[in-house]
């Protein structure tokens, strides 16, 4: 895993943007448990789309399966129209469960391993990558802790080391697996606002979140899992007391107030805008 984790595939540049992601009855079953069943959707290049359920609905599985780490049961994954085996424009950022932040490395290499695909083997960085990195660590604002050992990063700085190196990549499609779990507020606002400014790059993002609030406010379009697809579409279509009920199993419900706003009330009386 840590070694999928930290040398990613190389980006690669396509003549004519096919679908960023089309998923043809994906079902994924292991120890003898269906994680997910006969989900099929295509995603349009440079959308973000934020990935929502239930504990349990298959999220990181779907994550896994799109970066080639987990193999499907049935059906088809395409990637800009290549399969996950094969080398593709996608940049994945794992849940921090998932990393040995033991490693011995910093900052900039792990950003650096982003340009790994197009160094090859014997190639050693040049000045190009240099660039591309300085410009990446800038971007997301970690210039300043390029020598930081990883594990010495706080958890908000850990996802944005992580995106930077996928912008030093070129990468097309970016994996974010519940990248705001255990962050303070500002962290969390901090990654969205860099997202928001990634939209002039154009790069596809799918997001895995709770915040059904933040996915109504940030994303183009919502993905919504419970082992099938219960829904995917525009935040207004897809966040409906029917879809919600359905996915959540009535614990959860969507109530339009007289100024248009989306209000989602869970059984524990939280509300989220």
């Amino acid at each position: 895993m840590l070694k999928s984790i930290f040398n990613p595939s190389p980006a690669h540049t396509h003549g004519q943007r096919s679908v960023a992601v089309d998923l043809r009855k994906l079902s994924v079953r292991f120890d003898g448990h269906l994680a997910l069943e006969d989900v099929s959707l295509q995603v349009e290049p440079g959308l973000r789309v934020a990935v929502v359920g239930p504990n349990g609905a298959g999220k990181s599985t779907l994550f896994n399966v799109l970066a080639g780490l987990l193999l499907p049961s049935a059906g088809q994954v395409r990637i800009y129209g290549h399969a996950p085996a094969q080398h593709h424009c996608l940049a994945y950022v794992p849940q921090s469960s998932q990393v040995d932040w033991t490693f011995p490395v910093s900052v900039r290499d792990v950003v650096m391993m982003g340009r790994s695909g197009h160094l090859g083997l014997l190639r050693w960085p040049g000045a190009e990558d240099r660039r591309l990195v300085d410009e990446s660590l800038a971007r997301v604002g970690l210039t300043g802790l390029a020598q930081r050992q990883i594990g010495q990063l706080s958890g908000g700085q850990r996802q944005r080391m992580f995106i930077a190196r996928a912008l030093a990549q070129g990468a097309d499609l970016l994996l974010l697996d519940e990248p705001l779990a255990g962050l303070d507020i500002p962290s969390q606002e901090q990654i969205v606002n860099i997202l928001d400014e990634l939209r002039a790059l154009s790069i596809s993002v799918l997001f895995a979140t709770h915040d059904l609030g933040l996915a109504a406010e940030h994303f183009d379009r919502i993905l919504l899992l419970n082992r099938r697809l219960v829904a995917y579409g525009p935040p207004e279509q897809v966040l409906s007391g029917e879809h919600l009920t359905a996915a959540y199993g009535g614990h959860m419900q969507a109530i339009e107030t007289k100024d248009g706003r989306l209000l989602l009330g869970d059984s524990g009386g939280h509300t989220h805008v």
